[in-house]
């Protein structure tokens, strides 16, 4: 089997292997919100999230530690991405806003976009990115050993299109909710897609506050 061919079935395995993680995250949830339409589902047990390591948009290591002491919204994407990350960036900033940033809480909270497109997304690429919706955000990503075994663990889906070395356009399916992470650095909730950001930022504000 060449090369292509076995990175074509390692992605497909993981995409295969996601999806079922994040069919037993749902499975495991508790909805909080109007019945209609889910605003948070909540794990009936925490998930512990496995170790870690990737950079942030500054060169810094960014690990399961980083994830401790606050609430952290990730949401996981691309920066070439044509509509949905543009637009779930777009609502975490007016969810930013509803709640007047995170230094308006004495016990914080974050918001961590990870790219798992790591052959386009540098650090320096994700910084632009991100600082243009806004400044307060996170941005990391990694090699796919280590994004792989994360993203499993937390239910989240991604595809890359195949494609040659280097090249500029091609295509990265992914999952759109928003994982809710508790300060204690475990999965408590996913906020499914599409995301209601009043409704949200009231859910966020009690968990903060409590």
């Amino acid at each position: 089997m060449n090369n292509s061919k076995f990175m074509v079935l390692a992605i497909v395995l993981v995409a295969v292997l996601s999806a079922a993680a994040g069919v037993a995250v749902w499975k495991a949830t508790k909805t909080t919100g109007p019945a209609e339409q889910a605003t948070l589902l909540v794990l009936s047990e925490p998930r512990e999230i496995p170790e870690f390591s990737l950079l942030d948009q500054f060169e810094t290591e960014f690990g399961k530690s980083r994830l401790t002491g606050r609430w952290s919204l990730l949401f996981f994407g691309f920066t070439h991405c044509p509509d949905i990350c543009p637009g779930t960036l777009y609502d975490l900033h007016k969810l930013n806003t509803e709640l007047g940033g995170p230094e308006s809480y004495e016990t914080p909270y974050q918001v961590v976009f990870f790219s798992v497109d790591p052959e386009r997304d540098t650090p320096e690429q994700l910084k632009d990115y991100t600082a243009y919706f806004d400044p307060d955000f996170v941005a990391v990503t990694g090699p796919h050993s280590e994004l792989q075994p994360l993203t499993i663990k937390l239910g989240i889906a991604y595809r890359i299109e195949e494609h040659e070395s280097g090249a500029e356009m091609y295509n990265v399916d992914h999952s759109a909710s928003i994982l809710l992470v508790d300060p204690s650095g475990r999965l408590y909730g996913v906020f499914p897609s599409p995301h209601d950001v009043p409704a949200m930022a009231q859910e966020l504000r009690r968990l903060i506050e409590e």
